[in-house]
Order: structure tokens, then C-alpha cells, then sequence
């Protein structure tokens, strides 16, 4: 997976991601997605979209769309604070460092969303991103298609 994971965030092949039809079953059985109105990629600040020329978790976001006939809202949320790299940090560092960093774009229709990301290491993206939605009164599980294999 750690290698999958690499080739679509740093080499661009986000076709990769096409690896995930074959869970489909898995997937849609796994009760993450039921009554959820919409899923929700991970943002990346607009600057950091600009150096890499995407967002992997679009692509992954898109499958399971896919998949799950869930559509997906691209404009719920952003990333306002342009932060450091998680990779290398601390969980504490990793905690702060994200302090902030999303916002609504609007008032939300929705009551329960997925929000999708590439890597799982110790809850901070997903934890600040929940606050968000959770003071908003929005419900919301998460899907990660891959774990590191220990926390820092």
C-alpha cells in the first residue's frame, strides 16, 4: 500500500486508485456510507494544488463515488492555513499544525458526509475536520484507503 500510496501522491499515477473497485463488495458493505448526503475530499491549500497539479484525495474521492452512486461536494470545505507537511511531525506537532487550517465554504444541506483521505497516521486531519463539521451540526465518518504501520 505504502508504495501505491506514493506513486499516486508523488508520481501523479492516480489511476492507481482504480484499485479500489476491487473491494467494491467490501466497500459498500462496510456501513461507512450509509445515509450519507455527500462525500468530501481531504482539502489542500490552493498553493500546495498548485505545486503538486492535484489532489489525490479527488481521485480517490471519485471512486468511491463511483462505487457508492454517493456524489461528491468539492467546494464544502477548504483549507485556509497553508500548514507544514505532516510527514516527519510529532503527533502533537501534528495536532497543532493543523490548528485552524479548514473552513466551511458555505452553509451546509447536509446532516451526514464521508470525507476521504489518502493516509491514516494519527487522526489529526480527520479529528480537525470533524470538529469542524461537528460544530456545523454535521455527522461525519471517514474513509482512509491506507494506515501507517505505527504512530509518531
Amino acid at each position: 500500500m505504502a508504495k501505491i500510496i506514493e506513486l499516486i501522491k508523488f508520481k501523479g499515477h492516480y489511476r492507481l486508485v482504480d484499485f479500489l473497485y476491487y473491494f467494491k463488495d467490501n466497500i459498500i458493505q462496510s456501513g461507512i456510507f450509509e445515509n450519507v448526503d455527500c462525500l468530501v475530499a481531504v482539502p489542500m491549500h490552493k498553493k500546495d494544488i498548485a505545486e503538486r497539479g492535484f489532489n489525490q484525495s479527488v481521485f480517490i474521492a471519485k471512486v468511491l463515488s463511483n462505487i457508492t452512486q454517493i456524489k461528491v461536494d468539492y467546494s464544502l470545505i477548504e483549507k485556509v492555513k497553508r500548514t507544514k507537511h505532516q510527514v516527519g511531525l510529532s503527533a502533537k506537532e501534528r495536532k497543532s499544525n493543523l490548528k485552524g487550517a479548514f473552513r466551511l465554504t458555505k452553509k451546509s444541506p447536509y446532516h451526514k458526509v464521508v470525507v476521504v483521505d489518502d493516509v491514516f497516521t494519527t487522526g489529526s486531519t480527520i479529528n480537525e475536520i470533524a470538529k469542524l463539521f461537528l460544530s456545523h451540526r454535521i455527522k461525519s465518518n471517514f474513509f482512509c484507503v491506507s494506515s501507517t504501520p505505527h504512530l509518531y
